[in-house]
């Protein structure tokens, strides 16, 4: 029988394919050669005009496509395993953007590669959570309050009902230049009415309830509130970025027996577990169980979970209290004072 030859062309692959019942062709490189298009690995924003986009093997940029605000600078790249893109202008700190590109290796194989991504923020101050309110009421609903201790800028600094992976709402925060000893407040329980304004210029302009003129004021807009016996709220200094500060709270107790130590729910451990494994919480055994956390039993929506002034920042329950009724601050100097 007669050997037959197809051809299919896979993007710029020629491949070759043989049928019939005689002895196939020899075809060098055609079972070792390389078929594989690059692997996107991860990228980070390296700047305020540029990121890098890392692949398993060299690139080179084909195409690229994006958000209106990113203009490339025209500069030729020679192959390689990190891509650099530049762009013509500096970009908004913690501004949502995204992009598209097709890259292409060594041998002519494929990949196309879309993300999103944020603004750099070169100046993200010193800041801390402060105090908050996970019991709610109608009049009083959740609140969580920052501390700024040095000045700065706020853009993309993000606040996350939750660990870093694993939340259930957070807000970005837009540019706005604070200064040591301001308060943000992040409400997580709007009513969603035209006076819930963020604040980025006038620390008066907001309404909505326990809002406050003495700090900034920002909204989550699809908050539901934080849980009221066990989470945990998680600062980043961008969506995507490094750890700035963290609490955990819980009411469980440990159980030696229980499959989650005493946990209400795998992602209540997942999230305790991710947050004490970076070091941004600190546990007093082995491994992480409900009462590393602080007990939010007493708190109330007047009585707050409040960090001490007297015991710095361990990063740690023994930073933390509840206040005696009505002795919540939002947006002013924490009490001291420990409910009973």
């Amino acid at each position: 029988m007669h050997d037959v030859f197809y051809r299919l062309s896979i993007g710029a692959i020629v491949v070759t394919l043989v049928s019939g019942c005689g002895q196939l062709p020899d075809v060098p490189g055609m079972i070792e050669g390389d078929w594989d298009p690059p692997v996107f690995v991860t990228m980070r924003v390296s700047g305020k005009a540029e990121i890098v986009l890392v692949f398993d093997e060299p690139v080179e940029l084909l195409e690229f496509t994006g958000h209106a605000a990113l203009q490339l600078t025209a500069t030729a790249q020679a192959f390689s395993q990190e891509l650099t893109l530049r762009f013509t202008h500096d970009l908004d700190a913690g501004a949502r953007y995204w992009l598209g590109i097709t890259v292409a290796d060594e041998h002519g194989n494929r990949s196309t590669v879309n993300t999103p991504f944020y603004g750099l923020n070169e100046r993200v101050p010193h800041i801390l959570i402060n105090e908050f309110v996970c019991e709610g009421s109608g009049n009083n609903p959740d609140w969580v309050e920052l501390i700024v201790l040095s000045n700065g800028n706020l853009g993309g600094v993000t606040l996350a009902e939750g660990s870093p992976s694993l939340w259930e709402s957070r807000k970005i925060l837009p540019e706005v230049e604070v200064s040591a000893g301001d308060y943000v407040l992040v409400h997580f329980k709007p009513q969603m009415i035209p006076q819930e304004i963020d604040e980025t210029v006038d620390k008066t302009a907001s309404g909505g309830l326990n809002n406050s003129v003495n700090a900034w004021d920002f909204w989550v807009t699809d908050g539901d509130g934080i849980p009221n016996t066990t989470g945990a709220l998680t600062l980043l200094s961008s969506p995507e970025g490094a750890v700035i500060d963290a609490v955990l709270y819980s009411n469980r107790r440990y159980d030696a027996t229980h499959q989650r130590r005493g946990f209400g729910t795998p992602r209540q451990l997942a999230m305790f577990e991710e947050i004490s494994e970076l070091g941004a919480w600190i546990i007093q055994g082995e491994v992480v169980i409900p009462e590393d956390g602080i007990d939010p039993t007493d708190s109330t929506a007047t009585r707050s979970l409040s960090r001490s002034s007297t015991n710095g920042d361990t990063d740690s329950r023994s930073d933390w209290h509840v206040v005696p009724t009505s002795g919540a601050t939002p947006g002013h100097v924490n009490s001291d004072e420990v409910y009973r």
